[in-house]
C-alpha cells in the first residue's frame, strides 16, 4: 500500500533537528501550509498558525506542542481552519466567555442560590411560605449546592435512600419530593431553568413489608420513657455543661480579655440549656425551638406557648396543627429566666445565633448535646429528639386522652399518637378502668 502523502514539509527528522540546533524563539515555516510553523521555546516546540482575521488583522494561534502532536497532525488542524476560515483566536475568546457565562449562570442555578433569592421572595408571598423553605433546606441539604439543571433520578433514588435508612415514613418524602418538585417548575416560571430535569422522574415504591417493619420497629424504641435515672443525668449534664462554660469564662476574662461578659451572674452561660430545657418540658421540636418568637408565641407575663408547628404550617393556618399550652411551673422558670436575661425583649427569636442574631442551623444544637451527652454519660445515640419522645410518652401514659396529647405536641388527629404510643397506653387504660370500678361500686378509691 502507498504510504500517505504529507500535508506538511516538516518531517519528524527535520523537527528534532531544528529544536536541537537552533536557538531559543526560532521559527521553522511549512513550505505546504502557509502560516503553519514550529516555534523552538525553552521546553520544547509549540506549532504555531499565523493567519489574517476578518479585520486585516494580523494574529497567531498555537495549534498543539511539539513532540506530543506529530507534523501531519499539525497540518490538518491547520488547514482545517484555513479552510473554515475560522478565526481561531476569536473562536477561543468566544468560548472562553461563553464557559465563564455558563459557570456563572450555574452558580446562580444552584438550589441554594435559588432558594434564597427568587423563591423566598415568591414563598414571602405565601401563607405557608416560609415553612415550604424549610421543608427544602432541611431535607435536601446534600444538594443545596447543585446546579438544578444537573439534578437526576440517580440523585432523588440516593436522596430516598438515605432518608429511608433514617427511618423517614413514607409519606414524608413524598411531601419534601412534592415541594421540590414544585419549586423546580417554578424555576422554569422564572427563567432560571429551561426545563424540569425530575419531570418524569418519581419516587421509588415505599419499602417491602419486611424492611418497613425493620425500620418502623428501630424508630418505636426511640419513643419511649426516659428511665428516672436518665432524666437525672440529663439535668446534672446541664448543670456540668453550664459550669464547664463559666469556667472557661472566668479563664478568657482572666488572661487578657476582660471586655467579655461576666457569665457568673447570669442564669444561663449558653443558650443551649434553656433550648434543651423547654424541649424536655413542652416537647417542641428542635426546628420550632429554632423558629419560636417572642410575645406572639411565647408569652413570659402570662405563661402561655402558642405554635404553628413548622412541619405543617405549609397546610396554612386553617389546616395546620397547633401547640398551646399553659407552659408548666418548670417551664415557665426558664422562660422568664431567659426572657429577663435577655432584657426583656417584646419580639424576635427566642434563640437567635449568637454571632448572627438571626435563625440559627437546624444542626446547631449537635455539638452542645454531644458534650452534654459526654459530661453526663448518657448514651451516644440519645438523640436531643428523645425529650419530645418522653414529653409524649408521659402524657400518654399517665392517661391524658389521646385527642390532648395530640394538640400539645402538634398533630391535627390522634392518628399518629395512636400508632406511635399506643404501647404505652395499656397500663394507664388499666389503672383508669380499676378506679373507675372502684367508684361505681361504691369503694372509696385510696388516693
Amino acid at each position: 500500500m502507498a504510504q500517505k502523502k504529507s500535508d506538511t514539509s516538516i518531517t519528524d527528522t527535520a523537527a528534532n533537528r531544528f529544536l536541537k540546533e537552533s536557538g531559543d524563539r526560532a521559527t521553522l515555516w511549512c513550505e505546504k501550509v502557509t502560516g503553519l510553523h514550529l516555534l523552538k521555546t525553552k521546553t520544547g516546540g509549540s506549532w504555531r498558525y499565523r493567519y489574517t482575521d476578518p479585520t486585516g488583522k494580523r494574529k497567531t494561534a498555537t495549534v498543539g506542542r511539539y513532540p506530543s502532536m506529530k507534523p501531519q497532525q499539525a497540518a490538518e488542524k491547520a488547514m482545517a481552519w484555513r479552510n473554515d476560515d475560522v478565526d481561531v483566536l476569536a473562536e477561543k475568546d468566544r468560548k472562553k466567555a461563553k464557559a465563564i457565562a455558563d459557570k456563572q449562570r450555574a452558580e446562580h442555578r444552584t438550589m441554594q442560590a435559588y432558594l434564597d433569592g427568587p423563591y423566598t421572595r415568591y414563598q414571602d408571598r405565601r401563607r405557608a411560605g416560609e415553612a415550604t423553605l424549610a421543608i427544602l433546606k432541611s431535607n435536601f441539604e446534600n444538594l443545596l449546592d447543585r446546579d438544578m439543571a444537573s439534578l437526576t433520578r440517580a440523585d432523588i433514588q440516593a436522596w430516598q435512600s438515605e432518608k429511608e435508612k433514617k427511618g423517614r415514613a413514607h409519606s414524608t418524602l413524598k411531601r419534601a419530593y412534592g415541594a421540590l418538585r414544585t419549586m423546580l417548575r417554578q424555576a422554569i416560571v422564572d427563567g432560571v431553568l429551561d426545563d424540569n430535569p425530575l419531570e418524569h422522574v418519581s419516587l421509588e415504591k415505599p419499602l417491602d413489608d419486611e424492611r418497613s417493619k425493620e425500620l418502623r420497629e428501630k424508630r418505636e424504641a426511640t419513643r419511649r420513657l426516659l428511665k428516672p435515672e436518665e432524666l437525672k443525668a440529663f439535668h446534672a449534664g446541664l448543670n456540668v455543661f453550664a459550669e464547664e462554660i463559666r469556667q472557661g469564662r472566668r479563664n478568657s476574662r482572666k488572661h487578657g480579655k476582660p471586655h467579655l461578659q461576666d457569665l457568673d451572674n447570669v442564669a444561663f452561660p449558653h443558650w443551649f440549656i434553656p433550648f434543651a430545657k423547654l424541649s424536655l418540658y413542652t416537647g417542641l421540636r428542635p426546628g420550632d425551638l429554632y423558629s419560636l418568637t417572642w410575645s406572639n408565641e411565647l408569652n413570659p407575663t402570662f405563661g402561655r406557648l402558642t405554635k404553628t408547628p413548622e412541619k405543617t404550617r405549609h397546610h396554612g393556618e386553617d389546616k395546620a396543627a397547633r401547640v398551646e399550652m399553659d407552659l408548666p411551673p418548670e417551664a415557665l422558670e426558664v422562660v422568664k429566666a431567659w426572657w429577663t436575661q435577655n432584657g426583656k425583649p417584646e419580639s424576635g427569636l427566642v434563640f437567635p445565633s449568637p454571632v448572627t442574631d438571626r435563625r440559627m442551623d437546624k444542626n446547631a444544637h449537635d455539638k452542645p448535646w454531644r458534650r452534654v451527652k459526654k459530661l453526663a454519660g448518657l448514651p451516644n445515640d440519645l438523640t436531643l429528639y428523645a425529650l419530645r419522645h418522653h414529653f409524649i410518652s408521659s402524657l400518654v401514659a399517665a392517661g391524658v386522652p389521646l385527642f390532648a396529647v395530640a394538640k400539645l405536641a402538634g398533630h391535627k388527629s390522634v392518628t399518629m399518637i395512636e400508632n406511635h404510643y399506643g404501647h404505652l397506653c395499656p397500663d394507664a387504660a388499666k389503672d383508669i378502668l380499676r378506679k373507675y370500678g372502684a367508684s361505681v361500686s361504691g369503694v372509696r378509691e385510696a388516693v
